[in-house]
C-alpha cells in the first residue's frame, strides 16, 4: 500500500526553462505539458489518490498578453485532445481557484470535462487555475 495520499506541484521555471534552450517561454510551457502527463502516470501506478498542479496563478496575470493566451491555449488543447485518455485511465478533473476571471470558453471547458469526469476514481487531478496563496493563507487565518 502506498503511504502517499496527496502530491502537489507548483508548475513554476517552464518559461525560463525554455530560455535556457535558447528556445521560447512558450517552448518551456509546451514541454511543460509533456512533463505533466509523466508526473500523472506515475502517480497512476503508484496509486495516489489525489495529484494538485498548480498551473496558473493570480501573478500569472502580470505576464505578457501572448503568454497569457498561449498558456490559456495550452489549457484548452490539452483537455480537449486528451479527454478519451482522462475517462480511460479513470482520472476525475476537478479545478480549485477563482473561475470568474478565466476566459469563458476556458469555463466551459472546465465544467464539461469536470461533468464527463466527475464518476471517475482512480485519481483526482486537482488544477488550480487562478489562484493565489496570499488569499488562500489570509483566508485559512480567517477560519
Amino acid at each position: 500500500m502506498n503511504s502517499l495520499n496527496h502530491v502537489a506541484i507548483i508548475m513554476d521555471g517552464n518559461g525560463r526553462w525554455g530560455l535556457k534552450k535558447k528556445k521560447s517561454r512558450n517552448y518551456g510551457h509546451l514541454k511543460g505539458i509533456r512533463a505533466v502527463e509523466s508526473v500523472l502516470k506515475a502517480s497512476i501506478k503508484k496509486k495516489i489518490p489525489f495529484l494538485t498542479l498548480y498551473t496558473f496563478s493570480t501573478e500569472n496575470w502580470q505576464r505578457p498578453e501572448n503568454e497569457i493566451n498561449f498558456l490559456f491555449d495550452l489549457i484548452r488543447k490539452s483537455l480537449k485532445k486528451k479527454l478519451k485518455t482522462i475517462t480511460k485511465h479513470g482520472i476525475k478533473i476537478n479545478v480549485i481557484g477563482k473561475k470568474s476571471r478565466l476566459p469563458n470558453d476556458i469555463k466551459r471547458t472546465i465544467k464539461f470535462i469536470k461533468n464527463k469526469t466527475f464518476k471517475n476514481k482512480k485519481i483526482t487531478l486537482n488544477l488550480a487555475l487562478n489562484y493565489g496563496s496570499k488569499e488562500e493563507i489570509v483566508n485559512a487565518c480567517k477560519k
